[in-house]
């Protein structure tokens, strides 16, 4: 199975890995051009007096030169024509070069397209919001990628990557450039060969993130020109012996119409070097986006950020004012002015207090007989996804924080990054028959709730032990919850005995289930 393999393979990397997107994930999802196919809309929309064919074969389909004579043509008709008057009013003290106003009318077309969503690619997009990875790269202009990963911080063009301090966590790069500012674009052959003048520093800046995390390539062609070049560039930079560490941490993903997704080996020819990659064929985005999401971060983007930026803070400064400060508040982290490390402890205390990942199990189990008042919202999103344990009871505080629909599941669409699609799969695949004893007192269901008319009744009739086995195989209709709740808040200190624990905490699985799912049906 695909999942399972994928999943096995990214377990080889002591890092996440760094997705490498290209024009083929915004054509998916927001329908927009390919460059061939924007740059003749352009022509078609600005009043070039040349059909797009003419700019086609004066540069021989090279679209970098289509690029160069269309904004050639186009700057004297931007300066003079009505037409761009607004435009003009807005940009013109930013134009810098003769191909300027090309660049603006591309950008003003382009903003706003991330809002232009493939309604039939929702849950898909929902899968994409939560995968967890450690940055991205891309060659695309337009902002899709900021609208779904909100919390990285972006880096655009080759100047800003090459002269900032990079932790390659929580980091886009727009090494292309980005409409938000019409100058980054890389467009025309002028830029194309100030780009690749440029690229051994971009390589260098990148190798590190190459030779340390694996790299899924989206929306590119194996033979992306875009893509070959950063691959000269790295290999470049590599001994014969070192090209080795990047075997298998290149794997790039293939759209094929009606294929369901396999990964397998292949190679990829750069320059006169062969390295091994991996190849995802592919339909749809699924499954890569599900082992990606269940790929769970102990702490947010955001927060280890912040921490790496920090460390490298104290560690690379020599000013003997420097100093460590101690603290159990991560809100710190936001206010940090004269702060280059913070190293927090006493940290479980006060995440008791309000409902975070400081509770444990054992705490749980209290709460669901003893209603404290935790919230229920941080214990649902920050402590269920991460907890291991095979029984533990997550009803109470996901239907408190409305996380559950009313059969009782969390919708497989849900757009709560915290909630990964093995924590959805779990949650919802959980039934009453997960609560019964072993398979010899199982077999008792239908002799039991023959004798049994009421869970009353059991209990005034059994020894504590068989009232623990027994009640899971009752009917729920004959399950009194307030007189199960007595009964268990009157033997809570069974919690933790060896000779009681398990079948007593399954009790108080049972009763979560059947008060907060099931009676809410």
């Amino acid at each position: 199975m695909f999942i399972d393999e994928f999943e096995k393979h990214l377990t080889k990397f002591s890092t996440s890995p760094f997705i490498f997107v290209g024009s083929g994930i915004s054509r998916r999802y927001i329908n927009a051009e390919t460059w061939y196919l924007l740059l003749e809309k352009m022509a078609h929309e600005l009043g070039l007096t040349k059909p797009f064919e003419y700019y086609v074969s004066n540069s021989n389909n090279d679209l970098p030169k289509v690029a160069s004579l269309m904004a050639e043509e186009f700057n004297s008709v931007w300066w003079t024509s009505p037409k761009y008057e607004a435009s003009r009013a807005n940009y013109s003290r930013l134009a810098k070069k003769s191909d300027s106003p090309l660049k603006f009318e591309i950008c003003k077309y382009l903003e706003g397209k991330e809002k232009n969503i493939n309604a039939e690619l929702s849950s898909e997009l929902n899968l994409l919001k939560k995968i967890n990875i450690d940055g991205i790269i891309t060659t695309n202009w337009d902002v899709l990628l900021e609208s779904l990963f909100p919390e990285f911080t972006r880096y655009i063009g080759q100047e800003e990557l090459i002269f900032s301090e990079i932790y390659s966590i929580g980091e886009l790069y727009k090494i292309h450039g980005c409409v938000s500012n019409p100058e980054s674009l890389t467009l025309t052959d002028e830029d194309y060969s100030e780009f690749h003048d440029r690229n051994s520093y971009l390589a260098a800046k990148l190798l590190t993130i190459f030779v340390e995390h694996p790299i899924i390539f989206m929306g590119y062609s194996l033979d992306d020109v875009n893509v070959q070049e950063i691959l000269k560039s790295i290999i470049k930079c590599l001994t014969k012996d070192n090209i080795e560490k990047l075997k298998d941490r290149l794997i790039f993903c293939q759209w094929k119409e009606g294929v369901e997704t396999q990964i397998t080996d292949s190679t990829l020819l750069i320059s006169d070097t062969v390295i091994p990659i991996k190849l995802v064929t592919l339909s749809n985005y699924t499954d890569v986006y599900t082992v990606l999401a269940n790929n769970k971060k102990r702490l947010p983007i955001k927060v280890l950020r912040q921490m790496k930026d920090m460390v490298y803070e104290f560690v690379k400064t020599s000013d003997p004012s420097s100093k460590v400060y101690v603290s159990d508040n991560l809100d710190d982290l936001e206010n940090r002015e004269n702060v280059e490390f913070v190293y927090g402890v006493g940290l479980k205390d006060r995440f008791s207090e309000v409902g975070i990942t400081g509770i444990d199990t054992r705490d749980l189990y209290r709460d669901i007989i003893l209603d404290n008042k935790w919230d229920a919202s941080k214990i649902s999103k920050l402590l269920l996804p991460n907890l291991t344990t095979k029984y533990y009871p997550p009803f109470k505080y996901l239907r408190e924080a409305n996380f559950l629909n009313g059969d009782g599941n969390i919708d497989p669409e849900s757009d709560v990054k915290e909630f990964t699609p093995k924590f959805i799969e779990k949650i919802n695949s959980i039934e009453l028959a997960n609560f019964e004893p072993a398979a010899a007192y199982s077999s008792k269901k239908a002799e039991i709730n023959e004798k049994y008319s009421s869970f009353e009744e059991l209990q005034s009739s059994c020894e504590f032990f068989h009232i623990l086995m027994y009640t899971p195989l009752l009917a729920p209709n004959k399950i009194n919850l307030d007189s199960l709740k007595t009964f268990l808040k009157a033997n809570l200190d069974k919690l933790l005995e060896s000779k009681y624990g398990t079948h007593y905490r399954k009790m108080i699985c049972l009763y979560d289930y059947l008060k907060h799912k099931v009676a809410n049906k």
